[in-house]
């Protein structure tokens, strides 16, 4: 056999060699293709790394834009509240810089049309003027003009002895639904044409007039801007505007106020109350008229009692706690106990 071998043709010879190197290039083939698995696999482990690391990126930045939209979200709302602060400011701020006078306006409500209330017969109207509130008993106390309760009285009859007679009084108030109570006199003086009230109820009538002290009487001077509010013709309380235009006006010997602000049958037993600082000064009483025949009101010229013949005769009637810084019902009662 190995004759056989030696005995081949070079050109097998040579088939042979070829087939031998084929065989080793084939066997040293093997070995390539398995790194290349390897590094195929690691390839797919690096990418599903890769895969993986991205997909937590994503995650996070999900989370993050989700953390982000919250916030903005939480400082939007932060932001949509501090505008309608702002806002609500501007508005407020606007509104008293086109309404200055809105917080006067309503003091004047409060404390010169709030006391101020109607009485009334069939035909006869007039006015009050709330100036005192019990702390210790539910009652009111006002002050009128003897007239117009007189009047009022002789509707029914009634012409002698009026202390005690009811008399109808309806309030207005500027926020709620009018009513009725029952009053009656309990002082007059023809003289001055004054007259005290009292109300018994425990309803609240709202604010009491502040009567001026007595120096203040003298401060008063011609020119000083007044307010006249009373319920002319049976109206709810209004007010008119003027002046004191004479301290010193004298009829049937007893001294009066003349004022300019507009007033008319009905004013009678209403407030003349100082502008500046919205005291009670007056008690509007009379009105001037023009002629016989059909006499016409001269509406610029009436007449108040002065705020020294009120303090005056208040005291002299025994009510002077009513008036400014008098002591309280609980004082004087105390005081006469100990007595």
């Amino acid at each position: 056999m190995s004759n056989t071998l030696l005995k081949t043709s070079p050109v097998a010879a040579a088939f042979l060699v070829s087939a031998a190197a084929g065989g080793v290039f084939a066997l040293a083939a093997i070995p390539h293709i398995n790194n290349l698995a390897d590094i195929a696999r690691t390839q797919d482990k690096a990418i599903e790394s890769l895969q993986s690391q991205l997909s937590r990126i994503k995650s996070e930045q999900i989370d993050l834009h989700i953390g982000l939209d919250s916030q903005a979200n939480a400082l939007n709302s932060r932001l949509d509240r501090v505008d309608g602060r702002q806002d609500a400011f501007q508005a407020q701020t606007a509104a008293m810089e086109e309404e200055p006078g809105l917080i006067h306006r309503r003091s004047l409500e409060r404390d010169i049309l709030g006391p101020v209330f109607q009485l009334s017969g069939e035909e006869a109207v007039g006015s009050a003027v709330l100036v005192y509130r019990s702390q210790d008993e539910p009652y009111y106390l006002a002050l009128t003009c003897q007239h117009v309760v007189r009047d009022i009285l002789e509707e029914e009859g009634i012409r002698e002895n009026l202390l005690g007679h009811k008399v109808r009084a309806l309030f207005e108030p500027l926020d709620g639904p009018s009513f009725q109570l029952e009053t009656y006199m309990v002082a007059e003086n023809t003289v001055h044409d004054l007259a005290i009230l009292r109300i018994d109820t425990e309803a609240n009538l709202g604010p009491v007039a502040t009567l001026g002290s007595r120096s203040r009487d003298s401060k008063v001077k011609v020119f000083d801007p007044i307010y006249t509010v009373g319920c002319p013709l049976g109206t709810a309380a209004q007010a008119t505007r003027g002046e004191i235009t004479r301290t010193r006006w004298e009829v049937d010997g007893e001294n009066y106020w003349m004022v300019s602000s507009p007033a008319f049958f009905g004013n009678s037993g209403g407030g003349v109350f100082l502008e500046e600082t919205h005291e009670l000064i007056g008690i509007f009483s009379k009105i001037y008229t023009h002629g016989t025949f059909r006499p016409q009101v001269v509406t610029h010229m009436g007449l108040s009692v002065p705020l020294a013949t009120i303090h005056s005769w208040v005291t002299e009637v025994g009510y002077g706690h009513i008036l400014p810084g008098a002591p309280s019902d609980l004082r004087l009662a105390e005081a006469s106990m100990q007595e």
